[in-house]
């Protein structure tokens, strides 16, 4: 074979091989592009493009005037993409210059070999410019928002708090989450190769919907009164902590709300959980004397006594095991009813009892709804805790009578002082006045029916009759200087986990005022304080925050005021 034959042999064996290489190029396209293109093109994507969650604005918290109690300001958290930094220490070095953190802490996170680590969060716009300003490459800045407390304590308790993701953990914030959080929205974007969104490139799938914006009944000038007072009582009584709350007694509107020692919201991190809990709401104790007026509403109600009926208190009554005696000395040995109840005897209000029957008391608490949750629009409300009445002994009904062997919440006291501030109904305590929807729309709370407990005449009587506790009885030290009041003292012992009772008190006032048309109801509870009396310890308190609250209500004083004894009885 000629040279030149076979030079062409070779030139069209490569012309061969050419042409099926291409051939194979041309099907391996044709392959990817039609019978893979949406494999391929669903992988692209993935690299490219991400989806984000866009954030909602979260919604305010509003006092009744409209001042804001809780609000979501700008913030952002600081991130790193580890493997991005370059000089790892110097790095370290600048940023916990800024952000205030310890420079080991920085650079441990720095190390950490992660895609994506969080090294602030929601740091204050002026910290995000400066950490910006630093120039790292792998750091950078994620927009959020951050719950901000504009009166720090004020109504700490109720408003309760929410957590680095801004969703509600604790009080009004968890009771309200759905309307208050809104609903997020949905964006997507393109990125580099380095994982950075490309800008311009974004498209908003869902926009996000901002939370409502919701009215409290809480009057912020009220509270601070009532938080200011409870501070300087429970510091002057030497108590462990105190608890107060002030409610229309014709609406159930919660005016103020609070339990000392309170704690800046904005700090909650670093705050003893204790502290954040509503006791107002959440804690149940035995009240002592304050029940007294479930006695006597039952009794007067039944008609087994009069305000004027006569009782014989004799040195002591002995049921079953146990002997039962007055804790402090009584004017006399016959006493109406009223001075029963204004001088806070043990005897009287048992024989009383006694006389009304264990049915009719067990029925008076189930009517006044002790045991049993008001309903109030806040998270983890106690009960408190009544004796079934199939498991009453002999001494439950006296020992009830007086307020011991049963426990109850504030809250419970202030619903059963307003059945009798109201002319006999049951009112449903709540916060919520109305919703502002994110359009502007307003939402008022819907008004719930009422149920009557007692007659008006009862009520008027039982409010005559506590108007003597504090005109000549053991609550002279309620007394205010431009309106008439009424309401009980309160002295329990503390039961002992171990059994039995224990030498530590809690010492409560629950009243209402004006006498003549009362408009409010309040409750102070002081917990261990040196003078264990609820007539020495909690009555200036009840006297001082309420008569600030119906000044700033600009309610008209009473016209006539009624003269109270210097004698004070401890009860």
């Amino acid at each position: 074979m000629s040279k030149g034959k076979n030079r062409d042999a070779r030139i069209n064996l490569a012309a061969l091989l050419l042409v099926a290489a291409f051939g194979l190029i041309a099907y391996r396209l044709f392959y990817l592009q039609v019978f893979k293109a949406d494999r391929y093109q669903a992988l692209a994507r993935e690299q490219r493009l991400q989806f984000a969650d866009l954030k909602p604005r979260r919604g305010c918290i509003l006092d009744r005037d409209g001042e804001v109690l809780a609000i979501s300001r700008e913030a952002y958290s600081i991130y790193a993409i580890p493997y991005l930094v370059e000089d790892t220490g110097s790095a370290a070095a600048e940023l916990s210059l800024v952000l205030g953190k310890p420079r080991q802490d920085v650079e441990r996170k720095l190390r950490s070999g992660s895609g994506f680590v969080y090294l602030e969060r929601k740091v204050d716009p002026e910290t995000a410019e400066k950490v910006e300003g630093l120039g790292i490459q792998g750091i950078g800045l994620e927009k959020e928002s951050k719950r901000f407390y504009p009166r720090k304590e004020l109504a700490c308790q109720v408003l309760g708090y929410v957590g680095t993701d801004n969703v509600g953990l604790a009080g009004l914030e968890l009771q309200y989450e759905e309307l208050l959080a809104g609903e997020e929205g949905q964006a997507e974007l393109e990125v580099d190769p380095r994982g950075d969104p490309i800008p311009g490139v974004t498209r908003v799938i869902k926009k996000p919907v901002d939370g409502s914006d919701i009215q409290l009944s809480i009057d912020s000038e009220i509270q601070f009164k009532l938080q200011e007072q409870l501070k300087l009582s429970v510091e002057g009584s030497g108590a462990k902590g105190g608890t107060g709350l002030v409610m229309d007694c014709s609406t159930g509107e919660i005016l103020a709300m609070a339990t000392f020692p309170h704690f800046d919201v904005n700090a909650y991190p670093e705050t003893d959980p204790a502290l954040a809990r509503n006791r107002a709401v959440t804690d149940a104790f035995e009240p002592g004397s304050v029940l007294k007026v479930i006695t006597a509403m039952a009794a007067l109600e039944e008609q087994v006594v009069s305000p004027g009926s006569v009782i014989h208190i004799p040195p002591s009554i002995q049921v079953g095991k146990y002997e039962f005696k007055d804790d402090h000395p009584m004017p006399r040995s016959d006493l109406t009813f009223t001075e029963v109840i204004a001088h806070s005897s043990n005897l009287g209000t048992i024989k009383t009892a006694i006389s009304l029957g264990k049915e009719a008391m067990a029925e008076y608490l189930r009517r006044c709804g002790l045991g049993c949750r008001t309903g109030v629009d806040f998270p983890g409300e106690a009960a408190g805790k009544v004796p079934e009445p199939g498991a009453w002994t002999a001494t439950t009904l006296p020992t009830v009578a007086i307020g011991q062997g049963i426990a109850v919440t504030p809250l419970q006291l202030a619903v059963v002082m307003a059945a009798v501030a109201n002319g006999g109904t049951m009112v449903h305590p709540h916060f919520l006045r109305g919703v502002i929807h994110p359009d502007g729309s307003r939402e008022e709370r819907d008004v719930e029916e009422e149920e009557r407990v007692i007659s008006e005449n009862t009520a008027a009587s039982l409010r005559h009759i506590l108007g003597e506790v504090v005109r000549v009885g053991t609550g002279t030290r309620a007394a205010m200087a431009l309106y008439n009041c009424g309401g009980k003292t309160g002295t329990a012992m503390k039961p002992d986990p171990r059994g039995g009772y224990r030498e530590a008190y809690i010492a409560s006032f629950a009243g209402f005022a004006p006498a003549e048309n009362p408009r409010l109801v309040a409750v102070i509870t002081l917990d261990e304080p040196l003078q264990v009396y609820g007539g020495l310890a909690a009555a200036p308190c009840f006297s001082r925050v309420m008569e600030f609250a119906l000044q700033h209500l600009e309610i008209t004083p009473s016209l006539e005021k009624r003269n109270t004894s210097d004698k004070v009885v401890p009860q």
